[in-house]
């Protein structure tokens, strides 16, 4: 997929190795990023170009973001700043690990973006299973700000999933 392919609510592009899908809603748009941010995402050029008068409400779904990296992670909080200096509602959705991670080790990684949801590394206590589930947080909100995450059953042999890090430091992008 290269260049712009367009339809009447949905615009699609590659950004180097990232590709970016906007869905325009009623009340602002949905930006789904999938690949890698780095050197090559120029993120700030996709907040500009988001229409100026339906801007108000972005979700920006990051479950398909598998890497970033420290140029990445400048054009990233670039991107969440020209949304805010545009009045953006920022919320963030199915936040991939990378994302999580690079979120707890900058600051500004988060903006002032409302979390919706993120992913969430498991491990098997019965069959050493792993996997990476997504948490709604206002579902598990006094539990998370407990620093609690909650178990998962486990698809492979039913047994039950325990976070697999560390939740004072994993959840540290909340706060």
């Amino acid at each position: 997929m290269s260049g712009e392919l367009a339809t009447a609510a949905t615009t699609t592009r590659r950004l180097g190795r990232l590709d970016v899908q906007v869905d325009r809603t009623a009340t602002g748009c949905v930006v789904t990023l999938a690949g890698q941010i780095d050197d090559q995402a120029a993120l700030e050029a996709v907040a500009a170009e988001l229409p100026v008068e339906r801007v108000g409400e972005v979700v920006i779904d990051l479950d398909g973001v598998r890497f970033i990296n420290s140029i990445g992670v400048r054009e990233w909080i670039g991107l969440l700043r020209r949304l805010d200096a545009r009045g953006a509602r920022v919320t963030l959705r199915r936040c991939s690990e990378p994302m999580v991670h690079q979120m707890n080790m900058v600051m500004e990684a988060r903006g002032d973006a409302t979390i919706e949801s993120f992913h969430v590394p498991y491990v098997c206590d019965v069959c050493g299973g792993t996997a990476s589930r997504v948490l709604p947080v206002a579902a598990h909100e006094q539990a998370l700000r407990a620093r609690k995450v909650p178990p998962q059953p486990c698809s492979e042999c039913g047994g039950a999933m325990q976070f697999d890090d560390f939740p004072n430091r994993y959840l540290l992008f909340l706060d």
